[in-house]
């Protein structure tokens, strides 16, 4: 499932399972981007400058889309139990 898809899956059912789910596919993201700057940097790869930035910033957007994603499960949280989730 996609993060969007679980996202709205959380919003409609106010499953706080799922909107826990949502932290750990965050921290996959977040991984994955990590990931996206050694493969950038790394001496193999050969894509040139401009399409370094081009995937630098669509990697970006990605990742800060999950932390959307996240963002939006804390609140349901939130609403559903009254409780906060740290960050």
């Amino acid at each position: 499932m996609t993060i969007v898809a679980k996202a709205g899956e959380v919003i409609a059912t106010r499953d706080v399972a799922k909107a826990a789910e949502l932290e750990r596919d965050d921290d996959v993201m977040d991984g994955l981007h990590r990931n996206l700057f050694t493969a950038l940097l790394s001496p193999a790869f050969g894509g040139g400058i401009e399409t370094a930035i081009d995937v630098t910033l669509v990697g970006r957007y990605y990742e800060r889309f999950a932390d959307h994603a996240v963002s939006v499960a804390r609140r349901v949280v939130v609403i559903v139990t009254g409780e906060r989730i740290s960050a």
